[in-house]
């Protein structure tokens, strides 16, 4: 509860002190005390709760009596002339303040507290002037302030408290009574926080502008205050009581749901401030500006995972090389990710693809529609980050069709969704599917896609596998050998098998054994007019056996390697290429010099 209070006024004879704000109650106020054979300063006394009234105080500097507790009572009356004072006001939330003292300088009664409150009447019945001020207003939020004196310079008394609390809710500065609203929309703050500016430098620990709370840099050299906590009950939703620096801790945005962000629509937890989110999912709108939206933005997945369960379910077997469909009456639910990350807003149809029992290979979807499509496939249908093929390239131009098309690899057993859809609504209409599937055969001398050898059949030993696998102890047994002097070779018609520290990721390489006569220096020096380098093994299909490896200069340019070596130790010098187009022929010169 808060009182307020002024110096009364004084008006002319025919004077009146003003209306009081809105007080609390009052009780029955004791007798005043009484003139001549009091001293003159007899106080009246407090009346009980609810509706007493409170006994005035004779002339000349009596009180009167305080005023009434809640809910309407009302406060004693003003001492007479000369400086008399009314009663205080009653308590909340509607008691009114006493009446002013007489001429000339009484006070009228405090005001009443919250909410509405009215504050004492001026100056006594008839407030002489000149200088008579009404009572004080109630608290906020709409206390009224009491009446003013009479001329020529009486003042009507304080009105009520302004709205606006500090670090409470707000959307706008003009909504606070400190200097800044923290808003949701600019700031993050999960339904914004009326605060102040200040200086986080000069006022590094609570205090100051801050009034209890500490100041919080928001931007280099400016800040703005937070409420001082112990705890997180002790802060308002979507904030967290945290440390904000040497030890001193505040309520800080910490929101946890969207529920919290009723402005921008979405809650970072990881920062606890409030983002732009994609609201609405149906809109074809791009709402919180991260390049995806409606079912292609994940924050859609709640809404949209029900619409693609339900699409996918009703998905059409393939059965036939041609297809022909119309998106008109499809679902909704699925977006592919191939055109600026968001593809096919309009309606969908879903059809699926299983190979031949027993097969794997190569499918090739193609798609023709006199409107705007697109076709992708997904390894699970409901999933969009399971896409593996996504085409949406072209649109009808000037009387062409829209032709997409994608080529996938698809294992034995494997049923892949494959995804036609409207680029937007107004595009839907019919479409035709061409299906092409040409197995993976091993042994028919064609390398597949899955396929890491195929050398016309499918015999094992041979360095290719019966099921089309390199045989990395097999090739090194075919290894070339080397002699002092040069050797020439080529790496174009090689194996893809190895690599070395410094080169060969998945390019074709040549295999060559040396084995040193006896100890000794082994110096390498290989020539070439493509970009080749070449490595050094103990043991040729372990990567982990390298000694050494070259590959310092770029096209035509000589690699040397010198290295000392064990006697009847073999080694294997494998010739590997830098670049894919780089494979090419080459000479390796050998030079062995004994040791001593």
């Amino acid at each position: 509860m808060l009182a307020l209070s002024v110096a009364a006024g004084c008006g002319d004879d025919d004077g009146q002190g003003g209306a009081g704000g809105v007080g609390g109650s009052g009780g029955a106020g004791g007798d005043g005390g009484a003139d001549a054979t009091s001293t003159g300063t007899g106080t009246g006394g407090g009346g009980a709760e609810p509706t007493g009234t409170g006994g005035g105080g004779a002339e000349p500097t009596g009180t009167g009596g305080g005023g009434g507790a809640e809910p309407t009572g009302t406060g004693g009356g003003g001492g007479a002339e000369p400086t008399g004072t009314g009663g205080g006001g009653g308590a909340e939330p509607t008691g009114t303040g006493g009446g002013g003292g007489a001429e000339p300088t009484g006070t009228g009664g405090g005001g009443g507290a919250e909410p509405t409150g009215t504050g004492g009447g001026g100056g006594g019945g008839g407030g002489a002037e000149p200088t008579g001020t009404g009572g004080s207003g109630g608290a906020e939020p709409t206390g009224t302030g009491g009446g003013g004196g009479a001329d020529p310079t009486g003042t009507g008394g304080s009105g009520g408290g302004p709205a606006g609390t500090l670090y409470e809710a707000c959307a706008t500065d003009d909504e606070c009574a400190g200097d800044i609203c923290l808003s949701e929309e600019e700031f993050g703050y999960p339904s914004g926080l009326c605060s102040v500016l200040c200086d986080p430098a000069a006022e590094p620990t609570p205090g100051g502008a801050c009034d209890g709370g500490v100041c919080v840099e928001l931007f280099e050299g400016e800040g703005a205050c937070l409420s001082l906590c112990s705890a997180s009950s002790e802060c308002r939703d979507g904030y967290a009581c945290g440390d904000t620096g040497g030890g001193i801790r505040a309520c800080v945005p910490r929101c946890t749901s969207n529920a919290q962000c009723p402005s921008r629509g979405a809650c970072d937890t990881l920062s606890g401030v409030c983002t732009l989110g994609e609201t609405d999912c149906t809109n074809y709108e791009d709402d919180d500006g991260d390049g995806s939206y409606d079912c292609a933005d994940t924050e859609c997945a709640a809404t949209c995972a029900p619409l693609a369960e339900a699409a996918c379910a009703s998905a059409t077997p393939i059965v036939a090389t041609t297809i022909h469909g119309d998106t008109s009456g499809g679902t909704s639910g699925l977006e592919g990710t191939c055109f600026l990350g968001n593809t096919g807003h309009g309606p969908e149809e879903i059809h699926l693809f299983t190979p031949p029992a027993g097969q794997s290979g190569t499918l090739v979807i193609e798609l023709e529609s006199p409107t705007d499509h697109s076709v992708y496939a997904r390894s699970a249908c409901a999933d969009m980050l399971s896409e593996i093929g996504c085409s949406d390239e072209n649109s009808p131009y000037d009387g062409l069709s829209d032709e997409e098309r994608i080529e996938i690899y698809v294992r034995d057993g494997q049923a892949v969704p494959i995804v036609v859809d409207a680029y937007e609504p107004g595009e839907a209409g019919p479409y035709t599917l061409n299906v092409s599937f040409t197995p993976i055969v091993c042994g028919d001398g064609t390398v597949g896609a899955i396929e890491e050898c195929d050398d016309g059949n499918t015999t094992s030993g041979d360095g290719c596998s019966a099921t089309c696998v390199y045989e990395p102890n097999v090739l090194c047994e075919d290894a070339a050998e080397l002699v002092v002097g040069e050797n020439t070779g080529s790496t174009a018609a090689g194996t893809s098998v190895f690599e070395g520290s410094c080169i060969g990721w998945d390019l074709p390489e040549a295999i060559h054994r040396f084995t040193p006569p006896s100890d000794g220096t082994l110096t390498l020096t290989l020539s070439a007019e493509a970009d080749l380098g070449f490595y050094l093994r103990e043991s040729c299909a372990d990567l982990g056996s390298e000694l050494e490896c070259a590959d310092d200069g770029g096209r035509g340019d000589d690699e040397t390697l010198a290295i000392d070596v064990t006697g009847g130790e073999p080694l294997f010098v494998i010739v590997d290429t830098y670049m894919p187009l780089g494979g090419a022929p080459y000479t390796l010169t050998v030079a062995f010099t004994p040791a001593p």
